[in-house]
């Protein structure tokens, strides 16, 4: 930094390029107004703002308005004088990084030289100042400003752009997790459609356990379902889809899941669960079953327990004949492949 300040500190104001669109504000403290005048006169130049003040009180009050690129202190001021407005800036975490150059109309011993340093001077100047001085000075810690400026606002953009790239990739993760979802999810129940079904009921029955852990598969089917439509229209066949699944759904285990498999055909797979067990479920879950926006309906059922080495299509076959079955004893009931037998 003591080099990139050292080469700065050879140009003057009118040799340093500043970007108009970057205003960089210099504070000046002096308790004489021809002071402040002078100061303003040979600072200034476009993009640098020079700010007065009369006092450290007023002083104090700007610091809390304005970002400064560095502050020129008098030392000797009635009141609080330089050393104390220095430290009070060193003192307060929006102020205590603004460079201060310290400004002396009389020579200062080595121990008041020391306690300006202490403050965190970074220069004294004697006053008169030489304009040129003052100008290269200032130019110096403006242009250093104006570096770390830019650099902050930098860092600034890059993590705006970070937060908003970041934004954008949970939406499209969402988006994402919205589109994998439709395209295994029925639309109208929100239960899995027929080929994600079909895939969890094959994933099943090709699992290794199976020959252990009993699997069935039961094909449901709303009984006089064109009936429900064409007294109530699409919209009620529509309520009492969705409350059918609803229903079933509050009653499925761990592992357990239902799919629809057609307009008014559900398969249900039920993996861990023995026929016998299957069948009571689904007896217990179609005598709650109730009517839903004042319609009434009712729901078949075939079960079938898959076999060792069986393929889907085979245990889907038995579950068809048992479904079968319970429509020809008149609906509204459970029947098992083994009634059909």
């Amino acid at each position: 930094m003591a080099l990139a300040l050292a080469n700065v500190q050879r140009h003057s104001f009118r040799e340093l390029a500043l970007p108009t669109r970057d205003i960089a504000f210099v504070l000046h403290v002096d308790d004489h107004p021809d002071s402040l005048v002078t100061t303003k006169l040979i600072l200034d130049r476009p993009g640098v703002e020079v700010v007065s003040a009369l006092s450290a009180a007023v002083a104090l009050e700007l610091l809390r308005q304005y970002e400064f690129a560095l502050a020129l202190i008098d030392v000797n001021m009635p009141g609080v004088d330089g050393f104390e407005l220095a430290a009070a800036m060193r003192g307060d975490e929006r102020t205590n990084e603004v460079p201060i150059i310290f400004l002396t109309g009389a020579s200062i011993d080595t121990e008041r030289t020391f306690q300006g340093y202490e403050t965190g001077a970074v220069d004294f100047l004697m006053k008169p100042v030489p304009p040129l001085v003052m100008q290269s000075k200032v130019a110096a810690f403006v242009a250093l400003y104006l570096q770390r400026k830019s650099l902050r606002d930098e860092k600034d953009d890059l993590e705006r752009l970070l937060r908003a790239n970041q934004r954008m990739a949970a939406e499209l993760a969402h988006a994402h997790e919205l589109a994998v979802q439709a395209a295994f999810t029925d639309e109208l129940t929100g239960v899995p459609n027929r080929r994600h079904i079909l895939k969890l009921a094959a994933s099943a029955l090709a699992d290794p356990r199976r020959h252990s852990h009993p699997v069935c598969v039961a094909l449901l089917d709303l009984d006089h379902f064109k009936k429900v439509n064409d007294t109530h229209g699409h919209a009620g066949g529509d309520a009492v889809l969705r409350h059918f699944c609803e229903h079933i759904r509050t009653h499925l285990r761990s592992g357990q899941s239902l799919g629809r498999v057609g307009g008014e055909e559900f398969l249900l797979l039920l993996p861990g669960t023995e026929l016998a067990d299957a069948c009571t479920a689904l007896e217990r879950v179609r005598s709650t079953m109730g009517p839903t926006a004042g319609i009434s309906f009712t729901f078949s059922a075939g079960v079938a327990q898959a076999r060792p080495d069986e393929t889907l299509d085979c245990v889907l076959e038995r579950a068809d004949d048992a479904l079968y079955l319970s429509k020809e004893r008149g609906r509204d009931c459970t029947s098992s492949e083994l009634m059909s037998l």
